[in-house]
C-alpha cells in the first residue's frame, strides 16, 4: 500500500506542476473519484485505478471526450493488460467498437467489477448497443432500454393497424362499386329483355280474340296485354320476375298524344292554356314555331327566322322543316325549359308551368286515340270540354266499369261520339284503335337500382322495327 500511495503522490505532483492549486486540484480529484468503485481484488495498482478511472468518468461529458482524456490514463495499463492500449488506439470512432476489441475489456471482469458501471454513467454512449457490448459479469442493464422497445413496438402495432384498416376499408369500397356495376349491368339487360317481351306480345296481336279464354298465370296476362293493344288500349305496369331482378313493362300507343307537326293554331291554344302559359306569350310562340318549321325564311307577325339575333347569337339557323323529336323545342324563340318540361314562372304570383312535352310526340297520323289519351291529352282538344273527357274515361271502361278487363275500350267513333254527346265535327280528330307507333317503356331493377329504357316501335303486320331509341341512366328507386 505503501508503494500505491507514493505512486498516487507522484501522478499528483506531475499533473499540478507548474504553480498550479493542489488543494483545489485534489478537491476535484476526490469528487471524480467518487463515480466509480472498483474492487483491489487482485489488481495490484487497485487505488491509483479508482482515482484515474473516476477522473475520466466524472470528465467526459460526451464520448469524444472520454476518448481524448480518459484513455490518456489507460495506458498506464498496458503494462498488465498489453491488448488494452491496441484497443485505445484503434478507436478512432465511437461507432468502431466492434466487438473484438471488448474482448479485451472483458479480461476486465475479474479484477474491475464495476467496470461496466463506467459506460453506464458515461452521459451518450449512444452506440453501446447490445450487439456491440456483451454483458459481463456484474453489469447492471438499464430498464430504459426496454422501455424504448416497447414504444417501437406500440408504434409498430400502430402503424400496421392503420395499414391494415385502410386495406380494409380500400375492399369494401371496391367490393361496393363492384356490385353496384354487376346490378347496373343486370338491370340494363332486364329493360332491354324487356322491350323484346314487348315485341313479343306485339308479334301475337291477331293470335288472341275476346271470346278466347285466357291461361291462368304469365301467358294469360301477355294475351291480355295484347287483346287490349289490338283495340288500341295501352298496358301499364305488366312485371315479369327474371333471376334477382324485375322488368316492369309499359306499352301505350303514341296516339295518345298530339303531333307537334300537325297542330294547328287552335291546338296550340289549348296546349298552351293547359300548360298554364300565359296568354299574352301564345301569338310569340306560336309564330316562332311556325317559321322553325316551315320551308320559306319570311318572317311572321311575331316569328322568328334565322337573320333573329337569338338564332345568329346561338350560332345555328332555323330548320325549316318538321320536329324530329319534341326536345328540339328548346332550340325554337321563346319555348324554355320551364315551357317545355315544367318549372316555376317567370312572374312571381304567376302558377307554375305544368309542361307540354308528356302529350306531344312526332309519329302518328293527328288523331287521337281516345281509348289511351290521357285527361290532359283530350282535353287539349278543341270541342271536348271536362264533361265529354269524363265521359269518355268512364266509358273505354267498358260495361263492367272495371279498367283491365277483356271487355275495356270503344270499339268505334260513333260509340265514344254516343257516350260523350259529341257532335260529329270532331269526329275527324279522334279514333279508337290505332296503334301504328307504340311506346315502350321498359323498367329493369335489381336491387335498390333501375335502368330505364324507352323506345317507339312501328308496327306494320307482322314486322316490328324500332324508329326511336333511348336510354337512361341507372338511379336509385
Amino acid at each position: 500500500m505503501n508503494g500505491i500511495r507514493q505512486r498516487f503522490r507522484h501522478a499528483r505532483r506531475e499533473s499540478f506542476a507548474g504553480g498550479s492549486r493542489p488543494a483545489a486540484a485534489g478537491r476535484r480529484v476526490a469528487r471524480r473519484t467518487q463515480g466509480l468503485e472498483c474492487s483491489s481484488g487482485n489488481f495490484p495498482n487497485a487505488a491509483y485505478t479508482r482515482i484515474t478511472l473516476g477522473t475520466s468518468c466524472r470528465r467526459t461529458s460526451n464520448l469524444w471526450s472520454f476518448l481524448r482524456c480518459g484513455f490518456q490514463t489507460l495506458e498506464l495499463f498496458t503494462g498488465e493488460f498489453p491488448r488494452f492500449g491496441t484497443f485505445h488506439r484503434k478507436t478512432s470512432k465511437p461507432w468502431n467498437f466492434l466487438p473484438r476489441n471488448f474482448q479485451t475489456l472483458e479480461l476486465f471482469a475479474p479484477k474491475l467489477p464495476n467496470l461496466g458501471t463506467f459506460f453506464h454513467k458515461t452521459s451518450k454512449l449512444w452506440n453501446f448497443s447490445a450487439a456491440s457490448v456483451r454483458p459481463v459479469a456484474g453489469v447492471q442493464c438499464s430498464s430504459g432500454r426496454a422501455g424504448s422497445a416497447l414504444v417501437v413496438a406500440l408504434w409498430v402495432l400502430m402503424i400496421l393497424s392503420l395499414m391494415v384498416g385502410g386495406l380494409a376499408f380500400n375492399m369494401q369500397v371496391e367490393a361496393a362499386i363492384s356490385s353496384q356495376f354487376r346490378k347496373r349491368l343486370a338491370a340494363e339487360y332486364l329493360a332491354r329483355g324487356g322491350v323484346e317481351l314487348a315485341r313479343y306480345i306485339l308479334a301475337h296481336l291477331r293470335d288472341v280474340s275476346k271470346e278466347e279464354e285466357f291461361p291462368e298465370g304469365e301467358n294469360g296476362d301477355l294475351m291480355m296485354a295484347a287483346l287490349h293493344i289490338s283495340r288500341g288500349i295501352g298496358v301499364s305496369g305488366l312485371e315479369r320476375k327474371l333471376g334477382r331482378g324485375k322488368v316492369v313493362l309499359d306499352i301505350v300507343p303514341e296516339e295518345g298524344r298530339r303531333n307537334v307537326n300537325l297542330l294547328t293554331d287552335e291546338d296550340w291554344e289549348e296546349i298552351l292554356d293547359q300548360s298554364n302559359v300565359p296568354e299574352d306569350k301564345w301569338d310569340e310562340l306560336i309564330d316562332c314555331f311556325r317559321d322553325w318549321v316551315d320551308p320559306n325564311e319570311e318572317h311572321r307577325l311575331n316569328g322568328a327566322e334565322s337573320d333573329d339575333p337569338f338564332y345568329r347569337d346561338r350560332g345555328y339557323e332555323c330548320k325549316n322543316a318538321p320536329l324530329d323529336t319534341v326536345d328540339e323545342l328548346l332550340l325554337i324563340k321563346g319555348f324554355t325549359p320551364q315551357i317545355v318540361y315544367g318549372g316555376p314562372s317567370e312572374v312571381e304570383g304567376e302558377p307554375p308551368y305544368l309542361g307540354m312535352a308528356r302529350w306531344l310526340t312526332v309519329w302518328g297520323d293527328g288523331r287521337v286515340n281516345v281509348n289511351t289519351a290521357s285527361r290532359e291529352v283530350l282535353l287539349t282538344i278543341p270541342e271536348i270540354d271536362e264533361f265529354a273527357v269524363d265521359a269518355i274515361i268512364e266509358g273505354r271502361k267498358g260495361p263492367d266499369g272495371e279498367a283491365g278487363t277483356r271487355d275495356d275500350g270503344f270499339t268505334s267513333v260513333d260509340e265514344v261520339i254516343a257516350a260523350a254527346g259529341l257532335s260529329r265535327e270532331v269526329a275527324h280528330r279522334i279514333t279508337v284503335s290505332s296503334y301504328k307507333y307504340l311506346r315502350v317503356v321498359s323498367t329493369g331493377q335489381v336491387g335498390d337500382l333501375a335502368v330505364i329504357v324507352w323506345c317507339v316501335l312501328e308496327y306494320q303486320g307482322d314486322k316490328v322495327r324500332v324508329v326511336f331509341w333511348r336510354e337512361d341512366t341507372a338511379s336509385k328507386t
